[in-house]
């Protein structure tokens, strides 16, 4: 009889881990940890810039967007600029912030600030925020100078340079040669101080000089009366700006050339209107108008862009100074600069009228292209802080200016002609679109307004779109009301939401849009096929969906001092017909030479372009 053990089966003892096994634990550990950590950072940074970010030098890491820009407004104003020197022959000027009054587009710095960590793959965001942690991550405002103050700057130095010309003379025994005269192109000056100060670095910056002929001799005038030839020359004109200091003048070589006999009846007017309108390109420049913001928690508008008086020469007031300085024995005259006052005074913000939301349009983007939303962006950014004075006119297209690579804009899906295409602009009618809503619900008078060729799906009900092609077809409606008028783009890329709100002063008018109707449906024809080179043989992508044409027709009611006023809104929309691309040697069963005709025929229609989708 076999015995039985009380203690049960052996069991062999538990091996620890080993070496290897340790390292790859505590590996897993590390992964699941930093995992965590860089979830945990991207929750935490969700709405705020990423940490160790700096803009010109000063922390934004961890700051909101709007926290950060206060901090830069209250820590960059103004904005330190790298000191410029003008320079000629040993002398120089010294230009610094006080005088140049640099602007910082912090608004887009506080943008650029933000993306960063936030753009590419996964990789590439993980390797930004690092390099933002390091304190490798510094973005640096653009800086915008007004032109018109530098010619200022410039044409205070120049006054200080500029020398009359003189005859040949005879002191005594001495006999002096001509001299040259010596004046300052203001214009050219003044743009190598701007690219200098784009440059960021400080730098010397030479005036740009040039000579004029000396004036005639007496001597020569004598000759001149004995020979019994033309009245002498008079001697040279100077007019003078006396507040700023810039003066030009008309010396004997040229007064020979609008007035080749010497007497004030010879005068070529037209010639001396041609030499005083380039005095007024060198010193005339266009006032800056304010850009504006409005808080809608406080209610206070803040101050985007100070403005800035502009000044420009009165041709007609100066041609008449120089006939009067002809006719007498004055040989200087004023030269009439006259100051330009801007349409949006910042010094001026409680008499804008600007205290409330009057109006807003939303559309939606979401699932589009990121150039289309890059495009989106830049086009809305471009009206941050625009103003339109009371009675003045928006003109979409003034605002946005050119649409083309060169002004920040992108290739993305646009209407050509028949068809759906790659161009520059897609996605601006997105935005051109939600002003028009905007303007539609405030009742504005529209000037002008197009609607696309097609009915196109990102901008949901039709007859409510509004289509431009810069410089031709534009968007513009008129500020009739006794206010300023602020347009102000709210943009959320993530959830693809753009909004439009006009603030300002609420008119006593009630605005009724009906809802579309529809009429006149036309059904898109047979689908089109075209061969595709890039396409393998079998291979068929659809490029283009069917949708219907029709004249969409709403009917906008706006009543104010108890009178109604009616605008009907027309658009007209063709059919579309869908269309497929094809391989080389595919067999598409129905596809027959008159489709290939019809796909021709479509190629030649209608070719214009226009930036709708």
């Amino acid at each position: 009889m076999n015995a039985i053990s009380p203690i049960g089966p052996t069991r062999q003892a538990a091996r620890p881990p080993s070496g290897g096994e340790y390292l790859f634990i505590w590996f897993c550990v590390a992964v699941v940890a930093t995992i965590g950590a860089f979830a945990g950072l991207q929750f935490w940074h969700a709405d705020r810039i990423f940490s160790g970010v700096h803009v010109a030098g000063v922390p934004v890491g961890g700051e909101t967007r709007a926290a950060a820009l206060l901090r830069l407004d209250r820590e960059l104003a103004p904005y330190p600029l790298a000191p410029i020197f003008l320079e000629y022959e040993g002398r120089q000027w010294a230009l610094g912030t006080d005088l140049l009054t640099p602007q910082a587009d912090l608004e887009d710095a506080v943008k650029r600030a933000y993306a960063v960590g936030r753009e590419g793959g996964l990789v590439e965001r993980a390797l930004s925020q690092w390099q933002a942690v390091t304190g490798k991550a510094t973005i640096w405002p653009e800086l915008v100078i007004s032109e018109g103050t530098v010619r200022q700057v410039v044409g205070s130095a120049a006054a200080e340079v500029r020398r009359p010309g003189r005859p040949s003379l005879e002191v005594g025994e001495y006999s002096l040669p001509p001299r040259q005269g010596l004046d300052v192109d203001i214009a050219a000056t003044a743009q190598l101080v701007l690219a200098q100060a784009a440059s960021g670095q400080s730098g010397t910056v030479p005036l740009q000089t040039f000579s004029t002929s000396p004036p005639q001799s007496e001597r020569a005038e004598a000759a001149d009366k004995s020979d019994g030839g033309a009245l002498s020359l008079p001697q040279p004109i100077v007019l003078r700006h006396e507040a700023s200091g810039i003066g030009f003048a008309l010396d004997a070589a040229l007064l020979e050339r609008i007035m080749p006999s010497g007497d004030l009846q010879s005068l070529n007017e037209e010639a001396l209107r041609i030499v005083v309108a380039g005095w007024a390109r060198q010193v005339s420049f266009p006032a800056q108008d304010a850009r504006l913001r409005f808080d809608d928690a406080s209610g206070q508008l803040t101050v985007l862009q100070p403005s800035q008086a502009g000044q420009r020469l009165n041709v007609d007031l100066t041609v008449e100074a120089v006939r009067r300085a002809l006719a007498t024995d004055e040989r200087t005259a004023n030269l009439p600069i006259i100051a330009v006052q801007p349409a949006v005074d910042s010094a001026r913000l409680d008499e804008l009228g600007i205290k409330e939301l009057i109006a807003s349009g939303t559309t939606y983007f979401k699932g589009s292209s990121a150039t289309r939303v890059h495009n989106i962006e830049v086009a809305s950014e471009k009206f941050v802080g625009e103003v339109i004075p009371p009675g003045g006119i928006f003109s979409f297209n003034s605002t946005i200016e050119a649409v083309s690579g060169a002004n920040g804009f992108e290739d993305s899906a646009i209407i050509w002609g028949d068809r759906t295409a790659i161009g520059i602009g897609g996605g601006v009618c997105q935005v051109s679109t939600t002003v028009f809503r905007a303007a539609l619900a405030a009742g504005f008078p529209l000037l002008e307004r197009h609607n696309h060729g097609y009915v196109v799906s990102w901008y949901g009900e039709p007859g409510f779109d509004a289509t431009i092609y810069t410089p031709y077809v534009d968007f513009r409606f008129l500020n009739d009301t006794d206010a300023h008028l602020l347009v102000q783009p709210v943009v959320d890329s993530g959830e693809g939401i753009l909004s439009f709100r006009f603030y300002g002063t609420r008119p006593d008018r009630e605005v009724e849009i009906s809802e579309a109707e529809y009429k006149d449906i036309k059904e898109p024809g047979d689908p089109v096929y075209r061969e595709d080179a890039s396409l393998e043989a079998g291979q068929i992508r659809q490029v283009e969906w069917a949708k219907k044409g029709m004249t969409a027709t709403v009917i906008r009611t706006v009543t104010e001092n108890g009178e109604s006023r009616e605008n009907r809104i027309v658009s007209v929309y063709r059919p579309w017909n869908a269309m497929f691309l094809y391989g080389p040697g595919t067999v598409i069963p129905g596809v027959t030479d008159k489709d290939e005709e019809t796909a021709a025929a479509q190629e030649r229609e209608d070719s214009e372009e226009t930036q709708d989708e």
